[in-house]
């Protein structure tokens, strides 16, 4: 009777144990599939981020384009130094907003190089 008792117990306790054990993976299956939503929703989040950012920057630029057409608009003419003092912009940026605004055909280039370089709005857009 006493080794009855014994293996009762022993499988209660193997039971016990085996239920445990479960009970511990479907915990971790669902801390998972919780720690997997937080990276969506964190990749997601970025990925937001990220856009507005760039659309953030292309506003911007778009705005100094604008500024830039309004000058021309009032003054005919404009330099790279002038973008920069005007946009408080470094050379580079004004030549790269220059260089747009003259492949989306609104401003032209008259002169090759150097101070000999001005821009005027492009009148005959095609």
């Amino acid at each position: 009777m006493d080794i009855i008792y014994f293996f009762f117990i022993l499988t209660l306790v193997i039971l016990v144990t085996f239920l445990w054990y479960i009970k511990s993976i479907l915990n971790l299956k669902k801390e998972n599939s919780i720690l997997k939503a937080q990276i969506e929703n964190q990749k997601c989040d970025n990925f937001n981020s990220i856009a507005n950012e760039a659309q953030t920057k292309q506003k911007e630029n778009t705005l100094k384009k604008y500024k830039i057409i309004d000058f021309l608009t009032k003054h005919e003419t404009i330099t790279n130094d002038q973008v920069e003092n005007l946009l408080k912009i470094s050379n580079s940026t004004a030549y790269r907003l220059l260089e747009e605004l003259e492949k989306e055909k609104k401003i032209l280039q008259i002169g090759n190089t150097g101070k000999n370089v001005y821009y005027i709005l492009n009148r005959y857009k095609k």
